[in-house]
Order: C-alpha cells, then structure tokens, then sequence
C-alpha cells in the first residue's frame, strides 16, 4: 500500500521542534562578564550563544546593532553602565540580566529606570552570591506585615576598601539594602536581589562585617514571618580577578539564568515587572 493509499496517520512525535540558541550580547568583561564570555565560548551554556560583547570604547552604532541581534543583553559591568544601558535595552523590547543591581538604590522605585509598554523588555536580576530565593520570595508572597529579614555579609577588609589594619571582625555597615548599595555599591548587589525578592530596599536589614581572617565570603540571611522562619547560610570562593570583591558562583548564576530563559522555564531570577517592585 502506498502512502496516498494508507489509512493509517503518520506516527506522532514527543521531540520538541529544534530552535535557535538564545543569542546573548554582554556588556564587560571583567570578573563576571569573562567568565561568562568564557562558558558560552566553551559551549558551558546548552542552548545559549554568544553574539557580541561591549565595552566602554564600543560605538554607538556597534551598541546599538549589538542590542538588536541580541535575545538578550547582559550587563556585568558597572552600576554606571546599568544606568545607561537599562532604559535602551528595554525600549528596544529585549530583555536584560543586571549584574550591578545596586543602580536600582538610585531610584525611588527600582521600575522608573525600564521602558514602558506592552512592547518593552524586561530587567532580570540574577541570585549571585547567594540562593534560597525562591522559598524567602513565596515567604514574602504569603505576607510581609509580620516579616523581618536580615542579611549579613562577611568579607576581607580590602574587599571592603577598609584600609585600617584589623585584627578581629568589626561591624562596619548596618542599615537597609539600598543604604548598603549606596555605600557599598560593589559588594552589595546579593543584598539588592535579596530585597527586591523578598521585603524592598527599604525593609531588608543588611549588616556587613570585615574579618581579616577570611579567605572566603560568607552570606548569611535569616527570615522570620507567620509562614516559617529560615536561615540560610553560604561561603563562597571569590573570583582572583575582582579583589575579593565578587564571588565566583556569581557568573555561574547569570549562566542559570540564560539557560532559563533559553529553557523558557527555571527558578533562581527576580523579574521586574508590573507586580514585582
């Protein structure tokens, strides 16, 4: 029986149709930025390539051609650049990871720095150095009048650009999560992905400690509310090439995330958008 005789369907197929990679344009390539330049060139990433990479020296037009073949844009820079890059990259409609989210202290409302109408893109903010985001964000959904969180961060003193010699642990910051982003501004960006997930700049109490004697950094977060209290505790491995200043699992993250939205599906990202401030 021929085929234009049969009665019979063709077999049905579970595969998926194949699609093209998520294609990334990054904005620096220092500690961060490097390192995921380096895993997406490796092939690290499934499903996810590299299509450019921008720096300070790049022209308006490499930027703005880059932005356009992009999926997504990346910025591991500086909170400068963030600044600049996050209204142009959401108003042309992509999507963008926001390494230095510290930029959203600046602002009143972490939401005035992105584009408006159905047509813009969104901001993602990666979990860094530390993770348990999604149980403290649902903790926070469940209710926050009763809510109280507190985050300690643990580094070396030149991590912290204290220049004092010390000889035990001091306490040198204890406010709020944008307080800590304002003064800290590259060591403080767990602290804003924590609050923006969770409480707000405003309510999450940060407290940040120089040790001399660490070789790690360590986060601490504890939660307590109605629905549970947890706490939360990570010793990172910092990147050589940041001055102690960035963990090492941080591009990791930001590769989690791509692999997420290449996915189409995942957790371990805050996405600003219309019910989340």
């Amino acid at each position: 029986m021929t085929p234009a005789q049969s009665s019979s369907p063709e077999p049905a197929t579970d595969q998926p149709a194949r699609t093209r990679p998520l294609v990334v344009a990054m904005i620096g390539a220092g500690a961060i930025g490097g390192a995921v330049i380096e895993a997406l060139e490796q092939g690290a990433v499934p499903g996810v390539r590299l299509g450019a990479v921008l720096r300070s020296r790049s022209t308006d037009e490499e930027i703005t051609d880059a932005i356009g073949a992009a999926d997504v844009v990346v910025e591991a820079s500086s909170v400068e650049a963030a600044e600049e890059y996050i209204p142009r990259v959401t108003a042309a409609g992509k999507d963008m990871i926001v390494c230095s989210c510290g930029v959203f202290a600046r602002h009143k409302d972490p939401r005035e720095l992105l584009a408006r109408g159905p047509s813009a893109g969104r901001v993602l903010v990666p979990a860094g150095a530390i993770g348990g985001l999604d149980v403290l964000s649902a903790a926070a959904r469940a209710g926050t009048d009763d809510a109280h969180l507190r985050h300690y961060t643990i580094k070396s003193p030149a991590a912290l650009n204290v220049e004092e010699h010390l000889t035990q642990r001091r306490e040198v910051f204890r406010g709020s999560a944008r307080q800590a982003a304002l003064e800290f501004p590259l060591t403080s960006n767990a602290s804003v992905a924590l609050a923006l997930a969770t409480l707000g700049l405003d309510r999450t109490e940060v407290i940040v400690v120089a040790d001399p004697e660490v070789q790690r950094t360590r986060h601490v977060v504890e939660w307590e509310s109605p629905v549970g209290d947890y706490e939360l505790q990570f010793e990172n491995s910092v990147d050589p090439d940041s001055g102690g200043r960035t963990s090492a699992i941080t591009a990791w993250s930001v590769a989690e995330v791509l692999v997420s939205l290449a996915a189409g599906a995942g957790p371990g990202v805050v996405v600003l958008g219309a019910d989340r401030w």
